[in-house]
């Protein structure tokens, strides 16, 4: 009774990664062009071409990258906003000072209002567009729709699947996937002159196969267990570590963080008790209860 053998195999996927990553891995020609189906930016509201092409099925596995997708969602309704008096993708020298003029006026309206510091660039660490920002810029759609004078359906159906993918909960994959066309076609139906960005086209094209594809529920493949890394990393590499060459720096570093993820030293943590989450009805309907 007691002389059975178990074998245990590990099987690692690549989900705590970025665009840029997935970019590299999946030898992509640009970081604008769609590393799972290979569209370009000029043909991201081609919806009916967009279906049709072959998918890399092993980039379906790279999963979709929950938290950066709030901020990338955030930043298209921002772009929106700025284009939306002269309706192009790019400015040119006739549109940029009017851009600029749009842009301030958002940005202002949003801390007074909200009290968000959106697309304000921070010295030498990218911008102020991180996961609470885009949180906050989601949670109420009807403020977020009368500053950036973007379609207030638009923003909630955006906030429907932002949720919808990181709730850790099981997705009707079929449920979900008519909910994302349906976002897609009213994006091109209304914006149809600025292109799609790669994650937006990625999550409502590819999401429900990226969806079914994935060994968890996808929202426990997030990437925010890495991001969250990145503080205790920095002390590790500034405190715990030998500076008299990068590979000892990275060796100390490496045996520190082993250390730090052991079950049995992890048992000693203070335990934070988690809060119940309450999800919107129309993120329930996508769920599997």
């Amino acid at each position: 009774m007691f002389n059975k053998k178990f074998a245990i195999s590990h099987s690692l996927t690549m989900t705590m990664i970025d665009g840029k990553v997935a970019t590299t891995v999946s030898k992509n020609c640009s970081m604008a062009v769609c590393f799972i189906c290979g569209a370009k930016p000029t043909e991201m509201n081609n919806l009916d071409a967009v279906i049709l092409r072959t998918n890399s099925a092993e980039a379906l596995k790279f999963g979709i990258s929950p938290l950066h997708a709030r901020i990338k969602f955030m930043e298209c309704i921002l772009h929106l906003g700025y284009n939306k008096s002269f309706k192009a993708w790019r400015t040119n020298k006739d549109t940029k000072e009017q851009k600029e003029a749009v842009k301030t006026e958002m940005k202002k309206n949003f801390k007074l209002v909200l009290g968000l510091k959106v697309d304000v660039v921070k010295q030498g660490m990218g911008t102020t567009n991180d996961g609470n920002v885009s949180r906050r810029f989601f949670e109420h759609p009807e403020i977020t729709a009368d500053i950036t004078g973007v379609n207030v359906d638009l923003i909630h159906r955006f906030k429907i699947i932002l949720n919808t993918i990181n709730s850790s909960k099981n997705i009707d994959v079929g449920k979900f996937h008519t909910y994302c066309m349906d976002t897609a076609k009213l994006y091109v139906e209304l914006y149809g002159w600025y292109y799609m960005p790669i994650t937006v086209h990625k999550v409502l094209i590819h999401g429900s196969k990226m969806v079914s594809e994935a060994i968890l529920p996808i929202g426990m493949l997030s990437e925010e267990a890495q991001e969250a890394m990145n503080k205790e990393y920095r002390n590790c590499r500034l405190f715990h570590s030998r500076k008299n060459s990068r590979i000892s720096t990275n060796e100390d570093v490496m045996h520190y963080l082993q250390i730090s993820s052991d079950p049995y030293i992890n048992s000693f943590r203070m335990r934070n008790k988690l809060k119940k989450l309450e999800y919107h009805d129309d993120v329930k309907k996508l769920l599997i209860e």
